[in-house]
């Protein structure tokens, strides 16, 4: 309410009940309400948060007010907004008349009855939001409540064949009895010829008051800086979670959606020119999540499968700015994203076996290359011939990354593979052979196994040996012998030695008995080790376990030497019977 009204309501409530000025304080609260509540609809958007919170109060509200009296009923004048002839809410300028509108198209009063809904509370907002537009056109109020059907709500109105502001219509006798919402009887047109307005009453003028302008000002700014807060913390709240929102997801998203609502074949094209860009985006940055996806909506395209392979023979190229940033981002990784990256390449399909040998020659991480060589593995398992070109590579890593795949892959087709590098100048790449070795088959492993030994440093000594005393052999037996009865076997690492005997036990048979009998008995006379070299002579005989290998064992601890006695007896207490 202004100030001037205001003090005239208070002037009016002195003559009415403590009851009755109470409830038109109420109604007065209420109006006051309704007025924001335009004033706000006509700032913002309809689906704004203060929109829709005042909306919701306002009909809120009401409820109780008209509980108390069963009904409210509002006159209406030029300017002014009453109840039982207590002014509520008195305009300060144009665009503060709440009452306006209503006088304008002929209603005098507006009752609002017990029971009202919110649909009817929200209804009435929009029909004055409706009328009061610049774009308003011929809408009349009048006409909007009927059609709005508002079983709540009645009008007591007038004929507006003359201006609202003349009061021409009482005059001349015009029926103003109550009416359940009556449809609306004249024309705007002949509104247009009404007489003058009487003085003292605002006319349809378009004209303000510079008095009113700073009253109009004022007020706008009370309620802007009133919902201010809250209106920062909802941008605040928004720019937030559209920052946090990851744009290359969302992205991928949207044209998702695109290319399901019906696209025609040139808009496809210009799809999957997008999702190329997307997708080379989406690995330079290690988002093989969303690189993924964008794959997966390319292939869907007509022209998808020969875009993935043109992007595939970019990053092949020793050159190429996108793969060289993938192999940082994986080096730099954690464990979750890196699991990721399976995914992808399993989505990429076996073409991209190249670009991952070339990311797992660049990678320096060793997470990151085991991740890639589990890809290697899981895209070469039907055909590990495609990784045969990179076995011939220059650079010794690259080489020893190939075979640790190979190894990984396994089975009898690797074995092949696996035997052109087995006379590799590196030790390191020969050294993974024998691990990769492992995982074929024994019997075509073993001639690559023995080919490992000839220039073998002691670690891949042992590794080749332990992998050839998993079977009986003749041939590894007699290549033992050999180390066995070779002058410089005592000059040999204790490492290989040990090895050499741990073998021996596993691959020996009865043929090696003589031959071992003889080594348990040869005096080494210029030797530190001799005893310890007879109890592990007796150790292999032993192991071999057939009766023979008992016959020696008990001759000799039969015998004449000592040593040698010692030696076959721990042998035999450790010994299991032939079965």
């Amino acid at each position: 309410m202004s100030e001037r009204g205001a003090g005239s309501a208070a002037e009016a409530v002195k003559e009415l009940t403590a009851q009755d000025a109470a409830f038109s304080a109420a109604a007065s609260k209420w109006i006051g309400q309704l007025a924001r509540t335009l004033k706000t609809c006509r700032l913002y958007d309809p689906r704004n948060p203060a929109v829709v919170r005042f909306r919701q109060e306002l009909g809120a509200s009401l409820a109780p007010l008209l509980q108390e009296r069963g009904s409210l009923t509002l006159a209406f004048s030029a300017t002014d907004v009453s109840w039982n002839g207590v002014p509520l809410y008195r305009a300060r300028s144009r665009e503060d008349n709440l009452a306006g509108p209503f006088f304008r198209d002929g209603i005098r009063t507006l009752t609002l009855a017990s029971g009202i809904e919110p649909r009817e509370c929200d209804a009435l907002v929009d029909a004055l939001l409706k009328v009061t537009d610049r774009a308003a056109g011929d809408a009349d109020l009048v006409t909007m409540l009927w059609d709005a059907d508002l079983p709540h709500v009645s009008v007591e109105h007038v004929s507006i064949e003359a201006d609202p502001g003349d009061g021409a219509a009482e005059s001349e006798g015009v029926s103003a009895g109550p009416s359940l919402m009556p449809w609306p009887q004249g024309s705007s047109a002949a509104a247009s010829e009404a007489a003058p307005a009487p003085e003292g009453v605002e006319t349809r003028s378009d004209d303000w008051a510079t008095s009113d302008l700073a009253g109009a000002a004022e007020t706008f700014l009370t309620d802007l800086e009133a919902m201010a807060p809250a209106e920062v913390a909802r941008f605040r709240s928004e720019y937030e979670a559209e920052s946090r929102e990851d744009l290359l997801r969302s992205t991928l998203a949207f044209v998702g959606e695109c290319g399901d609502s019906g696209a025609t074949p040139a808009d496809q094209e210009e799809l999957s020119g997008l999702l190329l860009r997307l997708l080379q985006e989406a690995i330079a940055v290690g988002a093989w999540s969303e690189a993924r996806q964008a794959a997966q909506l390319l292939r869907c395209r007509t022209i998808g499968e020969s875009a993935l392979t043109r992007l595939l023979e970019e990053l092949r190229q020793p050159n190429s700015v996108v793969a060289a940033s993938a192999v940082r981002e994986l080096n730099h990784q954690g464990s979750q994203s890196l699991e990721e990256f399976p995914r992808l390449a399993r989505e990429l399909g076996p073409p991209a076996t190249d670009w991952l040998m070339l990311m797992l020659a660049e990678s320096r991480q060793q997470r990151a290359c085991w991740v890639l060589t589990l890809a290697l593995t899981e895209l070469c398992i039907d055909s590990p011939e495609r990784l045969a070109p990179w076995l011939g590579d220059e650079r010794s890593p690259v080489v020893q990354s190939v075979v640790r795949v190979l190894g990984c892959i396994g089975g009898a087709e690797v074995l092949a593979l696996l035997q052109t590098v087995t006379a590799h100048p590196d030790l390191r790449v020969r050294q993974e052979v024998a691990a990769a070795l492992a995982n074929t088959p024994p019997e075509g492993a073993r001639r690559a196994l023995l080919g490992l030994l000839a220039g073998a440093d002691t670690s891949l000594f042992c590794a080749v040996l332990r992998q050839l005393a998993s079977g009986r052999d003749p041939e590894v037996t007699r290549l033992l012998v050999g180390y066995l009865q070779a002058p410089g076997f005592f000059d040999r690492p204790l490492e290989e030695r040990r090895a050499i005997y741990l073998c021996l036990a596993g691959a020996a048979q009865d043929e090696a008995l003589p031959q071992l009998e003889l080594e348990l008995r040869r005096g080494h006379w210029f030797s530190g080790h001799q005893q310890e070299h007879r109890q592990a002579i007796a150790r292999c005989i032993a192991h071999v376990g057939s009766p023979a290998a008992r016959e020696i064992l008990e001759r000799g601890a039969r015998g004449r030497s000592a040593e040698v006695r010692a030696a076959c007896a721990a042998a035999l207490e450790g010994m299991r019977p032939h079965g």
